[in-house]
Formats: structure tokens, C-alpha cells, sequence
């Protein structure tokens, strides 16, 4: 049997999008990774919600997957098979009272499949970020005994979140809904103290990678009604619960020669090491609010809010300096009134929102929080229900106030949202 045009369209869109994943998992992230678990990923991650500001606890939608509230999966087609994948990149601008330099990033951002199950039951399963670890940041100082010398701080890795998922029809209005998350990944974070003028102090390297696998759960529940005229209300409600992540730890403290300015690193004595110290990672709870008003095939306008207590969190039994940290976002998309005959842009639905974050950081007396305004459009693909979704974002994160560094923004994200029909019985052969 041959495949179809749309297929082999969505199979190259599928292609690319795969392709510039693999190939661009590089980039300075943002000092801030430094502490925590890194630098949270937003649950948000689809382009479309990313172009309405991240607003997702309360979207429910049969033609794209919104991992964020599993219980909005119950608004899945029941006999359709949806495919969702993205891939994302930005540019940063890091800023000082004194100084400033450029940092990018770019990465395979998600990837998701959901599909009914039973008319009452639909399922999903994806990958998707949960974490990112990516600095380079040096430090110069200077002592009449020492001369000059400086400290260099670098992390890379991340975690990422495996998910399967379901949601249960409990009325025809009302959905609940569950993911079993498998946390997994690599972190590594150093700091390098090195002396440029004297050679009768030796370099000084304290190594720390963290590697964590194990089980999260999210919880949701999702409800929509007619409420007459065309238009439908959306509520919703998301909770992450308190768990221990299993975690191993390697730790070590060397004296080194070298190792600066990509020189050979030769070990002169290693002065503490710990190769598997097995701990946990105390991942806090939280939970997220969401409303929702739809005009149909036409306009959607909705708000978020959402918090998560991090002055919980610990690392191995120790707790750290972190506070709770809450999110507030609204956002909406647009569809000009079209009809089959219409121009192609008046079958583009438009998007825009914005948001405003308290991160859990507080550095120096300095609360660390976020802002970003975006935009967005969702590009259909002739003679089918698939489409392509860009989004793109602006943002500020920090600030110059006490020496800390301020980080100007922009954010790309390129996604396709398949929709395809797989479960259909053929009358005729």
C-alpha cells in the first residue's frame, strides 16, 4: 500500500524536527543552573502553550497533548492517534553592573503520542525535560600573597521525565487523570580554584556529579462544559506530590596541575573521594489552578496559577537554601471566521500571552524571578488536522542588584501536532 502525501509530510516534518534535536543538546544555559536541581524546565513545554504564556492547567483540547494536567487526555478523539514533537533554541544576553556577554542553548524539547484505550479511557506516553544544568562562569580575585587567582564554576547535564499517562471519563464534563513519571538523568557541577602567578600553590578541583532514577506522580483533573451561545468554560486542577527521588553521588576533592584554558589536567593528590554515596533528592509538592473561556473554532482566553513549596526540597539530608516558588501566566489564541474556500492566513490561529515567575532562587537578599511575553501561530497542514506551531519568547530573569547577573531572553520553539485518524473500521475493501 502506498502512503498517503500527508504521511510522507509529516513523516519529513517528524524527520527534522528528531534530527535538529540530536544535533543541538549544547549551549550555555544560565548561571542560575548552578543551584537546586538546575534550572526548571517549564511543564508547559508544547509550542502551543508556550506562544499563550505556558497557561495549561485548564486546556483541554482533541487535536494536541498537554502533558501539564494528564486528565485533559479524556478530550482525545476516539479514533484518533495524536503525535506531538518540538525542538527549541535561545539566545540570552547575561548582564553585570560592569560587564556583559552572550550565552544560546538549544534542544529536542518534547516528544508525546496519546490514543484512546476505551471510550472512556485514553492514554498518552512522551519524553519530556524536567531540568536543565548548563554554566560557565569564572570568578578573578587577587592577593598580595597569591597574586592573582581565580574560581571557575561549570555544570552540564540535566534531568528529563519519562511519562505514561491516562485519564478516565468520570462524567461527560468531568475527567481524572494520572502520570507515572521516570526521572532520569546526569548531573555534573565543579568548581576549579587556580593560581596564575604563583607555583607554590597548586590548583584545587572539587568535583560533584549526582545521577538520579526513579518514580514522580501527577495528578489532574479536568472539566469542561457548554455553557450555551457556542461557548465552553474550562477548569482545572494539577498536583505534583512530595516524593524521594533515589540518587548516587560522586564526589571529589583533587589537587591538580593544569587543567586551565584547555591544558592537560595532571592529578597531584586526591584529598577526599566518595564514588557511590546513595541518597535521595526530596522533590517538593505543588499544585496549579486553571481557567479557561472558549468561543468555538474561534477564541480561547485563559489564566494560570501555580505554586511549589522548594524550601522542602533536600539533597542527600541536607536541605538547602531554596524558597517556594509560584507562577502566575495568561494568555489566548485567535482564529479569523474562515471557510474551506478561505485564504490560507485566515486559517492560521494566532497566539500571545505572557507570565510572571517567582523562581525558587534568592541570592544575596535578591529574590531571582522571571518574566516573558510571547507570541505564536499555528501554521495547518493542507487537507489534513495536523499542524505546525512556532512560539516565541521574551523574557528578563534576575537582576544587577549585589553583583548577581541579569539574563535578557529570547526563546524559539518549533512544533508539529499530528492528528491522524488510525482507528477507523473500513466498510469496504
Amino acid at each position: 500500500m502506498k502512503i498517503s502525501k500527508l504521511k510522507k509530510i509529516t513523516a519529513f516534518i517528524l524527520m527534522v524536527l528528531v534530527t535538529m534535536g540530536l544535533q543541538a543538546q549544547t549551549g550555555i544555559d544560565s548561571p542560575y543552573s548552578r543551584f537546586g536541581i538546575g534550572q526548571l524546565e517549564n511543564k508547559s513545554v508544547n509550542a502551543r502553550l508556550k506562544a499563550m504564556g505556558g497557561i495549561s492547567n485548564a486546556i483541554g483540547s482533541n487535536s494536541f497533548i498537554n502533558a501539564r494536567n494528564p486528565a485533559t487526555y479524556a478530550r482525545f478523539d476516539s479514533l484518533s492517534f495524536l503525535f506531538n514533537a518540538g525542538v527549541s533554541a535561545g539566545s540570552a544576553t547575561l548582564r553585570t553592573s560592569t560587564q556583559s556577554e552572550s550565552a544560546s542553548n538549544s534542544r529536542l524539547s518534547y516528544m508525546s503520542v496519546g490514543f484512546p484505550v476505551t471510550p472512556k479511557w485514553r492514554a498518552s506516553a512522551g519524553l519530556l525535560p524536567y531540568s536543565n544544568v548548563a554554566y560557565d562562569v569564572l570568578i578573578p580575585y587577587q592577593n598580595e600573597l597569591t597574586g592573582n587567582y581565580a574560581k571557575t564554576f561549570t555544570g552540564s547535564g540535566g534531568l528529563n521525565r519519562f511519562y505514561v499517562g491516562s485519564a478516565f471519563a468520570i462524567t461527560k464534563n468531568l475527567s481524572v487523570g494520572v502520570n507515572a513519571n521516570y526521572v532520569f538523568g546526569k548531573s555534573s557541577n565543579d568548581v576549579l580554584l587556580h593560581f596564575f602567578d604563583s607555583v607554590y600553590y597548586a590548583n584545587n578541583k572539587i568535583e560533584n556529579q549526582i545521577q538520579v532514577n526513579s518514580f514522580l506522580f501527577d495528578y489532574g483533573l479536568f472539566y469542561m462544559a457548554d455553557i450555551g451561545n457556542d461557548f465552553n468554560l474550562h477548569a482545572g486542577i494539577s498536583y505534583s506530590q512530595e516524593m524521594n527521588l533515589a540518587a548516587k553521588r560522586e564526589f571529589a576533592i583533587k589537587s591538580i596541575s593544569g587543567g586551565v584554558n584547555g591544558n592537560l589536567e595532571l592529578i597531584r593528590d586526591t584529598i577526599d573521594y566518595r564514588p557511590e554515596e546513595k541518597g535521595n533528592l526530596t522533590m517538593p509538592q505543588g499544585f496549579g489552578l486553571g481557567l479557561a473561556i472558549e468561543k468555538k473554532n474561534s477564541w480561547l482566553i485563559g489564566a494560570d496559577f501555580n505554586w511549589q513549596n522548594w524550601e522542602k526540597f533536600e539533597a542527600f539530608g541536607q536541605s538547602d537554601s531554596l524558597t517556594n516558588a509560584w507562577n502566575i501566566a495568561v494568555g489566548g489564541q485567535y482564529t479569523p471566521p474562515h471557510t474551506s474556500i478561505s485564504k490560507y492566513w485566515k486559517r492560521i490561529t494566532y497566539r500571545a500571552g505572557l507570565r510572571y515567575d517567582q523562581t525558587y532562587l534568592n541570592l544575596r537578599g535578591e529574590a531571582i524571578n522571571e518574566f516573558g511575553i510571547s507570541f505564536g501561530m499555528g501554521l495547518p497542514v493542507p487537507r489534513s488536522l495536523t499542524s505546525v506551531d512556532v512560539s516565541l519568547e521574551l523574557g528578563r530573569r534576575g537582576t544587577v542588584a549585589n553583583n548577581l547577573v541579569q539574563e535578557t531572553f529570547v526563546n524559539f520553539t518549533l512544533g508539529v501536532a499530528i492528528y491522524e485518524r488510525w482507528f477507523v473500521k473500513r466498510r469496504y475493501h
